[in-house]
């Protein structure tokens, strides 16, 4: 498989995207522990900008595009970090992470 061509599309409402941004932000906010998580913030920070570009113009529902690095960065931000369907941001990452798994394996 090209990961490299391949694109992970996510459509959000505003109320996501803000949402997601303010948890990756309160997540950079730590110190990571190893290589791992320094590479998982690094992407999460990627993340983070694009949101920031996106929200800048109001919109009610965005389409972002993630490269695959992106798309597993918030696979691992759901199973790692929020673990619960039940919330708002959980229940559409959740969502997110099994789109990415089957995408991409």
């Amino acid at each position: 498989m090209n990961y490299r061509k391949n694109k992970y599309r996510f459509e959000m409402k505003r109320q996501l995207a803000e949402t997601l941004k303010q948890q990756i932000e309160t997540i950079l906010d730590d110190n990571p522990a190893n290589d791992d998580d320094k590479l998982h913030y690094a992407v999460l920070a990627e993340i983070r900008d694009r949101l920031y570009v996106k929200l800048i113009k109001y919109q009610t529902d965005y389409t972002i595009s993630f490269t695959p690095a992106q798309a597993f960065a918030l696979r691992i931000l759901y199973t790692d970090y929020i673990n619960d369907p039940t919330c708002y941001l959980g229940n559409r990452l959740h969502a997110l992470a099994a789109e990415v798994h089957k995408q991409f394996n």
